[in-house]
């Protein structure tokens, strides 16, 4: 058997490996009730709160009509501010191949309770290309941007359109690393969530280096999906070093870590909210839980860099 067939039949096997993991029922498990405003990511906003001494906010939902070409639906979770609170800071968060919104709908009440308004999209199918969701992703950004101006939306005059970031999960969070290298100063941070590094089966041979948007890398030691050092760890040292940048690698978990069924939600999302508040021009306090560990996160962690 000649060497291109057999790279052929790895790039199979590794594609058929990465839907079956990415297709499981489980990984995408629901909360006990079942409604995309999950209760949990609420409860987890709570303790957040208490950490950072932060305003809880109530939440609403809203589902826009994305007339757009490059993402089929959308929800976005918006806190409910009063008249004379400023505007407040967004998210666009992409899923994983074969996901779909639903799964994480954690992250949407849980960020808007501590007032950042978060905006999950479905793609226009569960199988599109890395590349199709780096569009869809730039098109979400561009479409959350929007929203402050239309005159029929509750998000009116409530974006802080100088304040964006975004997210993805798994071949999501490859094209959110895509996109913000295209995006550049439009946002202001990226936290690709266990991110699968390229287009399905193929390996990793992008650069990096020159992207300058503040990344927050976020990985299992033990995602069979996505191997760290194939997949994350390889997109993080191509970074440059003058970019902010960490890199956190869970010790425990799958490569669901960041979805509904995740193990360490809170630690996941207390870091997560650090990230984004303090690029939000929220202050250098925001990352002392980056720079002062305390211990019981510390042993969460196989590994941890957090480079300025």
């Amino acid at each position: 058997m000649n060497f291109q067939i057999i790279k052929r039949l790895g790039a199979f096997f590794s594609l058929a490996i990465f839907a079956a993991a990415m297709s499981t029922p489980a990984s995408f498990a629901q909360d006990v009730e079942n409604t995309r405003y999950s209760p949990e990511g609420r409860n987890i906003a709570r303790t957040i709160g208490g950490v950072f001494d932060e305003r809880l906010f109530e939440v609403r939902t809203y589902d826009p009509e994305p007339a757009v070409a490059e993402f089929a639906a959308a929800t976005i979770f918006y806190p409910l501010t009063l008249s004379f609170d400023p505007p407040v800071g967004a998210v666009a968060l992409i899923p994983g191949y074969r996901g779909n919104q639903e799964g994480y709908n954690w992250w949407g009440p849980m960020l808007a309770s501590l007032g950042i308004a978060v905006m999950i999209i479905d793609t226009n199918t569960p199988t599109d290309s890395l590349d199709e969701r780096k569009n869809a992703q730039i098109a979400a950004v561009n479409f959350l941007k929007n929203e402050n101006t239309e005159s029929d939306s509750p998000l009116l005059g409530k974006i802080d359109t100088d304040n964006i970031a975004i997210m993805g999960h798994s071949l999501g969070g490859g094209g959110s690393l895509y996109a913000a290298d295209e995006l550049g100063s439009a946002i202001k941070a990226v936290i690709p969530l266990s991110p699968y590094c390229c287009e399905l089966g193929q390996p990793y041979e992008r650069d990096f280096s020159g992207l300058e948007v503040p990344t927050l890398i976020v990985i299992s030691a033990e995602d069979t999906v996505a191997p760290p050092e194939g997949h994350a760890r390889a997109i993080f040292d191509s970074i440059a070093s003058s970019t902010h940048r960490a890199y956190m690698e869970f010790a425990t978990g799958d490569h669901n870590i960041a979805t509904n069924s995740g193990p360490d939600k809170l630690t996941l999302g207390k870091f997560a909210y650090a990230w984004l508040r303090v690029h939000f021009g929220g202050g250098a306090d925001y990352l002392s839980i980056y720079r002062n560990m305390d211990a019981e996160d510390a042993a969460k962690f196989s590994r941890f860099e957090e480079e300025r």
